[in-house]
């Protein structure tokens, strides 16, 4: 990469920015500025921006509508989400500025912006990471999140998570302006979004901090992370056994998919050697960086324990319904016998990837305790007529199913 770039969007209600005023100020900071039209530049050897006063806000550059703002435009009040669809004004910055200059040009600009947004109404759409921002947020996002010169990458990345037909996919935005590219996670099991979203902003403080990718692999290591706001939020969120290294590998340069950032782009290289499937070892890796809670339960199915499964049971159907229709950003976790060792059974959830007549494909979800030749993130098979309970993760957050675990911890062990 031979760039950084940063673009900002003032929505400023019923005022207007004084395109010649902020000349006067960018000059001020950055002396050999130089001003531009049109076309991205080809060439970028000096620092160099794109300013545009927008007078026809709803048909040039209109704000998101309601359901985006809930989710990219964060501590808003409704009034203010209105307000801000509602602005007759707006003026867009795109600054271009060598590597060598992303960190100081991109805290310059971060206080740049908080200056012209402080004491007003206005809001700052984020172009990089495509998020909306009051003069609070952005305070805290941008102008607070330093230490030492270095920002804390959980406040400074989206990662836009989806389902990619039966896996998901977690891609980072936000690194172009620091002269870094983005990194994906693809055919990643849904229920792994969460430490996927934690190893990619891992990835990225570890390289803010000045850690390079060398021979198309990267040292990760928790402990060697400097950042105190970042430490503290990451020990809280890791479990004791948890090893906090790791080699991750990439694949360089993939091509980009739409909606990606317009940036260099690194996939996280989960293929390796002993592995028949790429979940197995994405999950190790996870294991090993954050660790795990993987408890067993010894109980006899009792005839309350028996019931529980039965209604859980009659639901399958309706579940399998749902599935083949197309979840979006749910997942569904089914649990199912395996034979263990020595004959008996052992009962884990799979993440269902697949629902085809009575065979259910899917991800395991834990590693087997009387199981040797099995681990986690394996693709395998069960029967719909075998499947104890469920669990579905919804789109709102809230979760149904798994009425037996209460009665499994009361009547274990």
């Amino acid at each position: 990469m031979t760039s950084a770039l940063s673009e900002f969007g003032f929505y400023t209600m019923d005022k207007k920015l004084d395109e010649i005023a902020i000349k006067k100020e960018l000059k001020a900071m950055f002396p050999d500025i130089m001003f531009i039209d049109g076309a991205p530049p080809k060439t970028i050897d000096k620092t160099m921006v794109y300013l545009e006063t927008i007078s026809n806000v709803n048909e040039d550059y209109p704000a998101h509508n309601m359901e985006y703002l809930k989710y990219y435009a964060e501590g808003f009040s409704k009034s203010q989400k209105e307000k801000l669809i509602a602005s007759k004004n707006a003026f867009i910055c795109v600054f271009y500025y060598q590597n060598k200059d992303a960190f100081s040009h991109t805290k310059k600009l971060f206080n740049w912006v908080y200056n012209k947004i402080k004491g007003t109404d206005f809001v700052v759409y984020d172009g990089d990471v495509r998020k909306y921002f009051s003069q609070k947020t952005w305070q805290r996002d941008r102008v607070d999140a330093w230490e030492n010169g270095i920002p804390n990458a959980m406040r400074q990345l989206t990662i836009h998570s989806y389902r990619d037909y039966e896996y998901c996919r977690s891609i980072t935005l936000g690194m172009q302006r620091y002269g870094l590219p983005d990194f994906v996670i693809e055919e990643s099991p849904c229920s792994n979004i969460t430490n996927a979203t934690q190893l990619l902003t891992v990835i990225a403080q570890l390289l803010f901090e000045g850690n390079q990718i060398k021979n198309k692999s990267l040292a990760v290591d928790i402990n060697q992370i400097q950042n105190t706001e970042f430490k503290n939020i990451m020990a809280s969120m890791i479990y004791k056994n948890a090893k906090k290294k790791a080699i991750i590998n990439f694949y360089p340069n993939v091509p980009m998919e739409e909606g990606d950032p317009f940036n260099t782009i690194f996939k996280i290289n989960f293929d390796v050697k002993g592995y028949d499937d790429t979940q197995a070892y994405e999950s190790e890796i996870y294991d090993h960086i954050f660790g795990s809670k993987d408890e067993v339960t010894n109980v006899n199915h009792n005839e309350e324990i028996k019931a529980a499964s039965e209604r859980a049971k009659k639901r399958l159907p309706e579940l399998k319904q749902l599935f083949n229709k197309g979840l979006d950003t749910e997942t569904l976790l089914l649990k199912a016998p395996f034979t263990t060792d020595d004959g008996g059974n052992e009962w884990m959830w799979i993440e269902v990837t697949r629902w085809t007549n009575e065979t259910i494909e899917g991800i395991l979800q834990n590693d087997p305790h009387y199981i040797k030749n099995l681990k986690s993130g394996a693709k395998i098979t069960a029967q719909q007529a075998d499947i104890f309970d469920y669990i579905l993760y919804k789109a709102d957050g809230t979760v149904e199913g798994n009425e037996t675990r209460k009665l499994i911890e009361k009547y274990g062990n």
